[in-house]
């Protein structure tokens, strides 16, 4: 098997970033970006200068204003967002043809054989690809380069504290990353981390170490082709084809732990309509909807709740999730991420009901016209009330 050259780019403070693109003037100053206005406003995005002022991810904007008059609080302007997301993924391309665009800030990129096509090296090249963006788009990116995903988004995550750019070599996997926490490996959810851990395998190094057998007796295929992840061969490819998904996922990590209920409740709504806003672009229905919370120390809450009838409206589904959240939040527990999945998607099809009624999928009309109005205006025009 032909050994890959993978990366991960991921958008520095991507949304303070995009602000301070159409307002040079943002730069070096405490800045946040909060959803909603006025004092119901919440912070869902930092600088590193206002980090060092305390700022925390998820607070309200009145106390904010309260206790640092001086930061600089900015409405989210989701439609500029995604307009200069997408000039940073026309930049990659023009590097790699094998892009898949994993989120609004983050893409993994094949690199396999650029070295020779550019005459450089990996590193070199990453390097290269870095510098654009931030001339052209004035957008900072890090950069985690190895040789298969998994290796390449805990490189990405190092590379935040390593000037942008951090190369985990398949020689010296170990060796670079073999003392980190099974925890933070993406894929290795709560109850997965505790059997590990009461098996004695805390740390990457002891997970590579494990035997085939007993790794899936323990975690079945997906242990197998995570520890091959993580022994630097590439399981999953970058997928630059668009298929139709087997489900579909929305998440994102926030800048730091929060325990405001109305801050999850918004990310919870955008990660709703982006959703389902896919699902509906496959002429696809959901099945089955899940709100996917992590904590502060990594556990993980998933509630799960079926429609009547599969559907792709943006109103149903997100007062499904609404109400799973209601049932998994817990006051006081600080949470890392919240996401959303939908899940026994079907397209173009019938459901048996029973015997004897056959019911067609519940395909939402208003949401159809919500996307075209994005289309036509941008996305986000229209916001959805909590």
């Amino acid at each position: 098997m032909k050994q890959r050259v993978i990366g991960l780019i991921d958008c520095d403070s991507f949304f303070v970033s995009c602000e301070r693109v159409d307002n040079p003037d943002l730069q070096d100053k405490p800045v946040c970006v909060m959803t909603g206005s006025g004092n119901k406003g919440v912070i869902i995005s930092r600088s590193k200068e206002a980090k060092l002022c305390g700022i925390k991810m998820g607070a309200p904007y009145f106390q904010v204003q309260k206790t640092h008059p001086r930061v600089i609080c900015i409405p989210a302007h989701h439609q500029r967002y995604r307009a200069i997301s997408g000039k940073v993924m026309s930049i990659i391309k023009t590097f790699s043809p094998d892009v898949e665009e994993f989120s609004i800030d983050e893409s993994y990129l094949d690199l396999t054989g650029l070295n020779k096509v550019y005459k450089t090296t990996y590193t070199d090249l990453i390097t290269k690809i870095r510098q654009t963006v931030l001339e052209e788009v004035n957008v900072p990116v890090s950069i985690g380069l190895s040789s298969s995903k998994t290796l390449a988004k805990l490189a990405s995550d190092k590379a935040k504290n390593t000037n942008g750019i951090f190369v985990i070599r398949p020689d010296k996997i170990v060796q670079t990353i073999g003392n980190i926490s099974i925890d933070d490996v993406c894929g290795i959810g709560n109850q997965s981390a505790k059997n590990l851990k009461f098996n004695g395998v805390f740390t990457i190094k002891d997970f590579v170490a494990q035997d085939n057998t007993w790794l899936k007796k323990i975690l079945g295929m997906h242990g197998l082709n995570l520890k091959m992840e993580l022994s630097g061969i590439a399981v999953s490819p970058v997928d630059s084809h668009q298929q139709s998904p087997q489900s579909i996922q929305d998440t994102k990590s926030f800048e730091d732990f929060t325990d405001n209920l109305q801050f999850l409740q918004v990310q919870l709504g955008y990660h709703v309509h982006h959703a389902a806003q896919k699902l509906r672009k496959w002429n696809g229905f959901c099945g089955e909807v899940g709100v996917i919370l992590r904590t502060k120390d990594f556990n993980t809450i998933a509630l799960y709740a079926k429609p009547e009838n599969a559907t792709n409206s943006d109103f149903l589904l997100r007062d499904m999730a609404y109400k799973l959240l209601n049932q998994a939040y817990r006051p006081k527990l600080l949470y890392r991420s919240i996401g959303i999945e939908l899940r026994k998607l079907s397209y173009n099809e019938e459901i048996q009901q029973s015997l004897f009624e056959t019911l067609k999928h519940d395909d939402d009309k208003l949401s159809r016209i919500l996307d075209n109005l994005e289309e036509k205006f941008g996305k986000d025009v229209v916001k959805l009330g909590l």
